[in-house]
């Protein structure tokens, strides 16, 4: 991005930089102002976002798409509603059909799962659709290709075909379905692990035209800023060698760089370089947020760091700054912040078993880099201590609720 800009010029490419971060795609159909800003600033974003991060920016008279592929991949990059590989294989099997028919075509459930059937044996994947489990996964499928816009449902719908494969749905593709597969610098199939989709040395351009950058310097580059851009936090343990002295020696040009585009700030901290929002973005999903689970982690962090800095026996240090302690009493702090703040929680977690409570604090704290667990051990990560809350008010005051008010420290801060 061009420092020359002014500051509205600036405030507008950082909008439409979050806006395509955000989301999987824009239609000119359903959001016409956010189209026309990122159709305003497309070659400049184009430009930055290949430089910066080797993505594509994509941008027709009806869609714009950033191509986000991660450097690393993470648990919580899935598809929530998904249960299964199946699922995940029936979505792309769905795509793979969708591409080759033309705008606007209207094709039947029982042609789809059809040629998906037939193509899959070709590729050694058996279907039966008399197996109510692998309904159900195909039901998954089309209801998230729905979410996002891909398909219509014109008549029928798939739970009745989930309940007895003789029933039909009539469906319609909408133009969004060519864009939804990200495009490689070569055949797909050439493929043999997955690393290898992100190692290309080449863009694609619309035109077919390909730019060469020098692999190391852009790869090292890439991978960095694409970490930085979708992970909530990345240490500097979680780089490679050369990552990290890249990270260390370039931190000024990273920070500037990405604050410029985004509007993310960057601050450097002992366990690493971190970002994060300045205000609170709606488009973004954010820790911590609004949910009661939320709460109990900033609680939890709060109670952790607490014992760490009075030693408690139970939490020992670790490598790389972590603690551990074990699962059992993690599951009794949990227990005990519930019996002192159950009238602040919502119902569903006052009676939720302590176990699988504290799993699901756990799960979110993983999601969000604070902490991880195998087994019966927990780690606490560096950056659990940048993210503590405590309650407002007066408990004795409060009268049982279905959520409180928490106090929590701003992402990023100390």
């Amino acid at each position: 991005m061009r420092r020359g800009r002014s500051r509205d010029e600036r405030a507008e490419f950082q909008e439409a930089a979050r806006i395509l971060l955000s989301r999987p795609w824009i239609t000119k159909k359903d959001h016409p102002d956010e189209y026309r800003l990122v159709h305003r600033h497309q070659d400049a974003l184009r430009d930055w976002f290949q430089r910066m991060a080797g993505w594509a920016l994509v941008v027709t008279s009806e869609i714009a798409k950033l191509e986000k592929q991660p450097a690393v991949h993470q648990p919580w990059m899935r598809v929530d509603e998904f249960l299964n590989p199946r699922d995940y294989a029936l979505f792309a099997y769905a795509l793979w059909f969708l591409e080759g028919l033309q705008r606007e075509e209207q094709l039947l459930l029982s042609e789809l799962i059809d040629a998906i059937g037939e193509e899959a044996r070709r590729n050694g994947d058996e279907l039966d659709w008399t197996n109510y489990e692998h309904r159900l996964s195909m039901v998954r499928a089309l209801k998230k290709l729905r979410d996002f816009g891909v398909l219509q449902a014109v008549d029928g719908e798939e739970n009745a075909w989930a309940r007895d494969h003789s029933q039909n749905v009539l469906y319609e593709a909408t133009r969004v379905s060519r864009f939804v597969m990200n495009r490689f610098p070569r055949d797909f199939a050439s493929y043999e692990t997955i690393d290898e989709l992100y190692e290309a040395d080449t863009f694609i351009g619309l035109d077919g035209s390909a730019e060469f950058e020098s692999w190391a310097t852009a790869h090292r580059r890439h991978r960095v800023i694409r970490r930085f851009l979708m992970e909530p936090v990345v240490y500097d343990a979680d780089f490679s060698e050369e990552e990290r002295r890249y990270v260390q020696t370039q931190r000024s040009f990273l920070v500037d760089r990405i604050e410029q585009a985004t509007g993310l700030v960057g601050r450097r901290f002992r366990e690493g370089l971190l970002f994060a929002w300045p205000n609170s973005m709606g488009e973004f999903e954010l820790f911590p947020g609004d949910s009661t689970l939320s709460d109990v982690c900033l609680l939890t962090a709060n109670a952790l760091v607490q014992r760490i800095r009075a030693g408690h026996a139970s939490i020992a240090p670790a490598q790389q700054g972590r603690y551990h302690m074990p699962l059992a009493e993690l599951e009794a702090l949990v227990l005990e912040l519930r019996e002192v703040y159950a009238s602040r929680w919502s119902k569903e977690l006052r009676e939720k078993g302590v176990a699988a409570l504290t799993r699901d604090v756990l799960t979110m704290m993983s999601e969000w880099r604070l902490a991880a667990w195998e087994g019966a051990d927990v780690w606490l990560l560096p950056a659990l201590s940048r993210y503590v809350g405590a309650y407002e008010g007066n408990l004795d005051q409060e009268e049982e609720s279905d959520g409180g008010t928490i106090s929590a420290v701003p992402r990023g801060a100390v």
